[in-house]
């Protein structure tokens, strides 16, 4: 089978307000103890900051873009897991660093992805979770620490070469631990795919 090479890929955020600066006894502001958490834009303009603890139990990050062919191939399973986790307390973003908001809406509306589409130019998330590949999936507790990060699942062998249906749903088993209440083992996997554009 002959050989597929890729190149750009996409980042991933999410919406909400950052949370508020904790303050101590003297009134002043102190710096957090998570992560940073990015302020991004939606594909409607809206401001986002993906990582800003709501009370949900995780936040889960997709890496796409809009002409990654291992990306799109798995496109249906992220829509399965977006439905299925989303009532349980998890939310889901898919991050792009290429695309604009109309090649964002575009591309959702094309592979029925109904969780919100942000936009990453400056890949932070990808940078801040240590993604280097479309798809790729991170998942982050209500703090903004890295629970997993890796592929959604090895249905995507190496580059151009791919099984008929996955063996392993990496994914899946990650977010079921999270909610178990349990870290996913593993907590890396290899992502196969296009290449975002880590500065």
């Amino acid at each position: 089978m002959r050989m597929v090479l890729f190149s750009i890929a996409l980042c991933l955020t999410g919406c909400g307000d950052p949370p508020p600066a904790e303050r101590g006894e003297s009134g002043k502001a102190t710096p957090p103890s998570a992560p940073a958490t990015p302020v991004l834009s939606d594909d409607a303009g809206q401001s986002c900051t993906p990582l800003a603890d709501d009370g949900r139990k995780a936040t889960v990050l997709l890496f796409l873009m809009r002409d990654c062919p291992v990306g799109n191939a798995t496109a249906p399973e992220i829509s399965r897991l977006a439905a299925e986790f989303t009532p349980k307390g998890l939310r889901f973003f898919a991050v792009y660093a290429t695309e604009t908001p109309a090649e964002i809406k575009a591309h959702r509306a094309e592979y029925a992805l109904s969780l919100p589409g942000l936009q990453d130019p400056d890949c932070q998330l990808a940078r801040l979770t240590g993604a280097t590949r479309v798809p790729e999936a991170a998942v982050l507790s209500p703090g903004g620490h890295l629970l997993y990060r890796g592929r959604i699942d090895d249905r995507a062998v190496k580059p151009g070469v791919t099984r008929p249906e996955p063996t392993r749903h990496d994914l899946r088993l990650a977010l079921e631990s999270v909610l178990a209440g349990k870290p996913p083992e593993p907590k890396l996997t290899p992502a196969v795919g296009c290449y975002l554009p880590v500065p």
